[in-house]
């Protein structure tokens, strides 16, 4: 570079150098850009621009994701009590089985009396803890796919606005116009890194598999509906058959062989209360089921519709403040850039002195958008000065 005096003329090429080491000192101080992004950024200001620029966009997104898997992990373990809940209830029905299974081995039921009622009953029984055993299993893995779907979604909404907003930034009077190949393969780098079609294809394969497995849950619930039916007064039960369950499948009407039992063989008074209790919890566990599926998929939906407020209402870890803290120092150095962009060509700031008085008056201005980092900024263009004077 050549040498230039306090009151020699100053050149577009020796102010854009003043603007650039202020900046990259600023940026290393800070360490706002990885090491290896600095070289190509050190040979133009629009370079050191559009790694500025990419640097943002990129923390914004990852700020918002991290946000977003954090949250969403919160937000299901919030409803953790409905898969406790629903692990109770079979724990409680095996434990009930098996309480009858040991009394009737005391018991000594006869091959009658196994073949009219006991027998079918403890099958049905049985059959219904299978079922519900794969219901509370099918639940812990709906929820885990609608957590996956949750986040690949959140994800999604931040790379879309997150390239909108970049796509916008690289409009503006210092990325519309790339001056060489350095800018060019800068920009398109930065460009090509926010293609968010991937996303999308993630998004739309977990939105499939969750939705497969509520199908799923459904006609699970209504299998163990139609369960419920045969443990139940006839008079009570509905008429209309649910077109989700299972038309393969064939249950015992163990209400009508129980009925009919207890009038065949009296003995088995002494297992009536043990049996419809069991007829109690068969029903009560389909109610909780239904209800606890469709708290679920609210609690669900309420925080799909509302991440943002509730980001928002979330205290922030140390992680997240400090790429916060890193992207508010970028947030000012943006537009300081874009505006001393606009001196390089300045003919009132003739000379070294009065270009370095201009620059540091920009700097220091009161309401600037880069006010918050005006001290730092000071202090990187002493450095600058230091190092562009004994080149000089």
């Amino acid at each position: 570079m050549k040498h230039a005096s306090n009151n020699q003329a100053i050149d577009a090429q020796q102010r854009e150098a003043l603007v650039s080491m202020t900046a990259l000192y600023f940026i290393e101080e800070h360490a706002l850009l990885p090491r290896e992004q600095l070289e190509d950024a050190k040979k133009s200001l629009q370079a050191l621009f559009l790694r500025t620029s990419g640097e943002e966009t990129m923390l914004r997104k990852l700020i918002d994701i991290l946000k977003t898997t954090r949250n969403i992990h919160q937000s299901f373990a919030n409803i953790s009590g409905i898969l406790t809940g629903i692990s109770k209830c079979v724990l409680v029905v095996d434990g009930k089985i098996a309480a009858l299974r040991q009394y009737l081995e005391r018991f000594k039921v006869t091959a009658e009396e196994n073949t009219d009622f006991m027998g079918p009953f403890m099958s049905f029984s049985q059959a219904f803890l299978q079922k519900i055993e794969t219901y509370s299993r099918d639940i812990q893995e709906y929820l885990e796919l609608k957590e996956k779907e949750a986040r690949y979604n959140s994800m999604y909404q931040i790379a879309r606005e997150a390239r909108e907003r970049l796509k916008q930034r690289l409009s503006g009077s210092l990325g519309s116009k790339t001056h060489g190949e350095i800018e060019t393969k800068i920009k398109e780098e930065i460009v090509a890194s926010f293609d968010y079609g991937e996303t999308e294809s993630n998004l739309k394969y977990a939105m499939r598999e969750s939705r497969n497995m509520e199908q799923e849950i459904h006609g699970r619930l209504a299998e163990i509906k139609a369960m419920c039916q045969m443990a139940m007064n006839p008079a009570m039960r509905e008429q209309n058959n649910d077109s989700t369950a299972n038309p393969g499948e064939q249950y015992e009407d163990v209400y009508r062989l129980f009925s009919g039992a207890l009038r065949k063989h009296p003995r088995l008074l002494q297992v009536k209360d043990a049996v419809l209790e069991l007829f109690k919890l068969y029903q009560h566990s389909y109610g909780m089921f239904g209800l606890d599926f469709n708290n679920l998929n609210k609690a669900i939906e309420t925080m799909i519709d509302n991440t943002e407020a509730y980001f928002e209402a979330k205290e922030e870890d140390r992680d997240i403040m400090a790429k916060r803290n890193k992207l508010k120092k970028i947030e000012g150095l943006i537009p300081f850039l874009e505006r001393t962009a606009e001196t390089l060509t300045d003919e009132e700031t003739n000379t070294y002195i009065k270009y370095s008085k201009k620059l540091s008056g920009i700097i220091s201005e009161k309401k600037a958008r880069w006010s918050t980092i005006g001290e730092e900024l000071l202090r990187a263009k002493v450095q600058a000065e230091a190092e562009l004077s004994t080149r000089m």
